[in-house]
């Protein structure tokens, strides 16, 4: 399992996980981050109208990976909102979006779910 521990040293603060995994529920692919660093990504999307399926309506409303271990169903979307930033991310954050951009192309990619949860 490929593994992308961004969340090291920041011990103590919350921590959010990705995890790819097939139908099964074995996993492929894990990034662990510190809640900021995914928040300031996330922050980075356009505001629209989103469904409520999507990673930045739920990112708002501070429900799915808030709650419990949460799928992306909308997987497609998130990864198209994440490629339009290309160029445009602040180098401090730049690692912990080809993070999550890897993570989420490697479940595209495998035809596998990709799950957020915070901890």
């Amino acid at each position: 399992m490929q593994v992308i521990n961004l969340y090291d040293g920041y011990d103590g603060y919350q921590e959010i996980v990705l995890t790819e995994e097939d139908n099964l529920g074995q996993q492929f692919f894990k990034v662990q981050l510190l809640e900021y660093h995914f928040d300031t990504i996330l922050s980075f999307i356009p505001l629209g109208v989103y469904d409520q399926g999507s990673v930045i309506y739920n990112y708002f409303k501070s429900e799915g990976w808030n709650d419990e271990k949460w799928q992306c169903v909308r997987l497609q979307e998130f990864y198209d909102q994440l490629l339009v930033m290309d160029g445009t991310i602040p180098i401090q954050n730049v690692v912990a979006y080809d993070a999550i951009k890897s993570i989420c192309n490697s479940a595209l990619v495998n035809n596998n779910r990709l799950f957020i949860e915070l901890s």
